[in-house]
């Protein structure tokens, strides 16, 4: 059954929106057009926030997407928006996504990434056929409602756990993920964020049996193996652990260490 409006009397009633501000025009009123313009300039007021990061067709297998801010943990990432992009064609789903630090992903065909393993806000999945786009599901509202603490178990918020088996370089948005070298066949260095904001934190877990390091750059780690800035700290025991927040001073302390962790020489 479809949703019904208010009565007609209660519609010539109307004046005004008092949420949004839109105002009705009055039976009668003249010149038309000008308040007909004056609704459209609140209609579009009251909706803009409602076109950040939007993808929209440009025609054949091009898309735009809007401009806009988000949020991955406690990092706000602004999007400058984009235009041009090419697209597949003859795909039934491309899953369109904005990564961490402000990526736009265009190549994935088979489903979302999970949260756990890869932060990311998502736009909207579109399907392509003969040169053109056939159609575009805005999936921006995935992140429009969320219960505090539903994900995980016991009703705390998942930790996200990433396995290293190259070196890499870690970003500020990552804090508090735990990071591991399980399937490593050789040394591992992991590069913590330059600059990172107070109390960011990140966990590392030896799970294959060769050396997981710690590269602060030029900052130090500060703990009982050594505070030397500029030197990584490395163990190769599986279930060696060292969780590390960045402090103050632009260095990271160590807040809780397992096993035999050592500065570099």
């Amino acid at each position: 059954m479809a949703e019904v409006y208010p009565s007609d009397n209660s519609l010539l009633a109307l004046v005004s929106d008092a949420e949004t501000g839109v105002e009705y025009i009055p039976t009668g009123t003249a010149p038309y057009y000008l308040h007909f313009r004056k609704l459209l300039h609140r209609l579009l007021l009251a909706c803009r926030r409602g076109n950040d990061l939007r993808v929209y067709d440009e025609g054949g297998l091009t898309i735009g997407v809007k401009p806009g801010k988000y949020w991955i943990g406690t990092a706000l990432v602004a999007y400058a928006g984009a235009s041009g992009i090419a697209l597949a064609d003859n795909r039934a789903a491309i899953y369109v996504y904005l990564d961490a630090i402000g990526n736009l992903v265009t190549g994935e065909y088979m489903g979302w990434p999970g949260m756990a393993s890869t932060s990311h806000v998502r736009l909207a999945v579109v399907q392509t056929a003969g040169g053109d786009i056939v159609s575009i599901a805005d999936a921006r509202d995935h992140h429009a409602i969320a219960m505090p603490g539903a994900a995980g178990s016991g009703g705390s918020q998942s930790t996200a756990i990433e396995a290293h088996t190259a070196d890499d370089v870690l970003i500020e948005a990552e804090s508090g993920s735990v990071h591991t070298n399980r399937g490593a066949t050789g040394a591992v260095t992991l590069t913590l964020p330059a600059n990172a904001a107070p109390g960011t934190q990140f966990t590392f877990c030896v799970q294959a049996v060769q050396q997981l390091r710690v590269d602060p750059g030029a900052a130090a780690i500060r703990d009982n193996s050594g505070q030397t800035p500029d030197k990584y700290k490395w163990a190769d025991a599986i279930g060696e652990a060292i969780t590390l927040v960045a402090d103050n001073a632009g260095d990271w302390i160590t807040t809780a260490k397992y096993g035999v962790w050592t500065q570099e020489a």
